[in-house]
């Protein structure tokens, strides 16, 4: 039996809230919602500033086959629902390649969900975004790329000083 993509996704969620925990230093405080009907997965509490930032993620545990091959590339795969991102331009998207044992995240990408839609493809009811996870990418995901969960959380710790 393997696990669905929602569980995949609660486990992802964890991952984030205790990435955000322990590499803050306790600074910020994640707090899930009652429910995620707005796309609203984590808010994080910079306890700070007093600030809030809604987070979304978006999990995948590997990145897509190279065309023509069964060899997987190095290009991650994520969609965010349009709804997500028109009711929520203060958000951020957490979207995080973990490991394949789904304990660790391996990379990740912290995008402030008001510039995502110049930077995401459009499809009918998605915004898909598809970053590099190489060494070498220059993507145009690239600036918002995270090789450590230490420099995610310092990403999100700016966000905070933004003007919502």
């Amino acid at each position: 039996m393997a696990l669905t993509s929602t569980q995949v996704g609660a486990i992802a969620e964890n991952l984030v809230i205790n990435a955000l925990a322990s590499a803050s230093k306790g600074r910020i405080a994640p707090f899930r919602p009652f429910a995620d009907d707005e796309g609203i997965d984590i808010l994080a509490y910079d306890k700070q500033t007093g600030s809030a930032i809604p987070i979304q993620v978006k999990a995948r545990t590997v990145t897509l086959f190279k065309p023509k091959t069964k060899v997987r590339g190095n290009l991650a795969h994520f969609e965010v629902r349009k709804v997500v991102l028109d009711r929520n331009k203060r958000s951020v998207l957490v979207a995080a390649l973990l490991t394949e044992d789904l304990k660790e995240i391996r990379d990740s990408w912290l995008i402030p969900m008001r510039e995502l839609k110049g930077l995401a493809n459009e499809r009918a009811s998605k915004w898909v975004i598809r970053p590099s996870i190489s060494k070498k990418g220059k993507d145009r995901y690239r600036a918002y790329y995270h090789h450590s969960v230490a420099t995610l959380v310092q990403e999100l710790l700016k966000q905070f000083k933004k003007p919502a």
